[in-house]
């Protein structure tokens, strides 16, 4: 289906009212919408399970993201498409903006965008974050969570938004992919988790905890929820109580610790390798 593109006269132009309020995260919420920033997070917007309420996008970019324009206008209900130049978009962004394209995506009305992903998977394991109040931490995990195969990320109240416009750009758009849920009640939501058959493992640096590579190789393919805590205070001693096992990895003695997103992005490859070995084992033997 073609696209009809409109051409933004001015920047106090009514239509990129919400854009001019990108930069109030506050405001964005209010108004039930959240960004993303440049080609490839807009493409996966427009691919995705959230609403796409307007791109706003330059001349150059128009012809690369007209695809995914038409296909989501074929769907029914595509966005409004407004046409500006890079010396608009700066000024209605409110800083030098470099990647051509924004769009406004619609908030779900519940921190639930997906609840079948929260289900236990034996194949694929769960994330949750408590606390990680750091927008690229929150993307980065995303980012890894996609990319080694979790099948969803449960947050804490308290962690950053994985729909702020920082996030997003730091996860490459998967935060946008991948099922999330912000639980409102914390930690019952981790109790919930067990209760659905997930056996709860946090990841910590207490020396006491069991090492990450005897997890790896006593995996049994059981549904897991894989815990991970604040960036300055760990898991908080509540959800600690409720996790069936403590997990740590090994790093030098002069390291206290490691950044959480670093954390996350090798127990999940660490995992997902273990399951690729299995798999190619038990083919093996047929």
């Amino acid at each position: 289906m073609a696209i009809e593109p409109i051409r933004i006269p001015t920047v106090d132009d009514p239509c990129v009212r919400d854009f001019r309020s990108m930069s109030d995260p506050a405001l964005m919420r209010e108004r039930g919408l959240f960004v993303a920033e440049g080609r490839l997070a807009v493409e996966r917007l427009l691919a995705s399970r959230f609403r796409t309420c307007a791109v706003l996008l330059t001349d150059s970019l128009l012809p690369r993201l007209e695809p995914a324009l038409a296909a989501r206008a074929g769907d029914g209900g595509g966005p409004s498409v407004y046409l500006t130049d890079s010396a608009q978009l700066r000024q209605i962004t409110g800083f030098r903006f470099h990647r051509g394209c924004l769009a406004l995506g619609a908030r779900p009305a519940s921190g639930m965008t997906d609840a079948a992903g929260l289900q236990p998977d034996a194949a694929r394991p769960l994330v949750a974050l408590e606390g990680v109040s750091n927008p690229d931490n929150v993307g980065s995990i995303f980012r890894s969570a996609a990319a080694f195969g979790a099948s969803a990320v449960l947050l804490s109240p308290t962690c950053a938004d994985p729909l702020y416009r920082k996030a997003i750009r730091t996860s490459m758009g998967t935060s946008l992919t991948l099922p999330f849920q912000v639980a409102e009640e914390w930690p019952d939501a981790l109790q919930r988790v067990k209760a659905s058959g997930a056996r709860l493992v946090a990841l910590t640096p207490d020396p006491g905890a069991t090492d990450l590579e005897a997890l790896v190789r006593r995996r049994d393919g059981a549904p897991a929820a894989l815990l991970f805590g604040n960036e300055g205070d760990g898991v908080s001693r509540a959800a600690l109580d409720l996790c069936d096992e403590r997990v740590r990895i090994e790093i030098e003695p002069a390291v206290d610790s490691l950044n959480v997103a670093t954390a996350a992005a090798i127990v999940l490859q660490r995992l997902r390798a273990a399951r690729r070995l299995r798999a190619a084992r038990a083919q093996w033997r047929m």
